[in-house]
């Protein structure tokens, strides 16, 4: 069973990866990454690109992987901040000491 906060990051992340708008800085950044990517390739061997993929792939899944992490200690955070708004009792008042 997966864990909730993946599955909530998982289908936010499928509805932002299939619509974002033309014209954002995103868009920007995709095409220049695609560009790039392209003038590389034609300047390698074909080992040199299976590594190159390689490389690039086991690094998306390291990076992806933080990203789940972080999207669920924001949700956590978020959860433990609502909590301690919501919370009636009075804050705890340390007694001044004594002299």
């Amino acid at each position: 069973m997966k864990n909730v906060f993946y599955q909530l990051f998982e289908e936010d992340l499928t509805r932002v990866s299939l619509m974002f708008e033309k014209g954002t800085p995103y868009e920007a950044a995709v095409n220049r990454l695609v560009d790039e990517e392209e003038k590389l390739l034609a300047t390698l061997n074909a080992e040199q690109k299976h590594l190159l993929r390689a490389y690039s792939k086991a690094e998306s899944d390291v990076f992806d992987l933080a990203r789940r992490e972080d999207f669920a200690a924001g949700i956590k955070l978020g959860a433990r901040l609502m909590m301690a708004i919501l919370d009636d009792t009075p804050p705890m008042v340390h007694p001044e000491p004594k002299e």
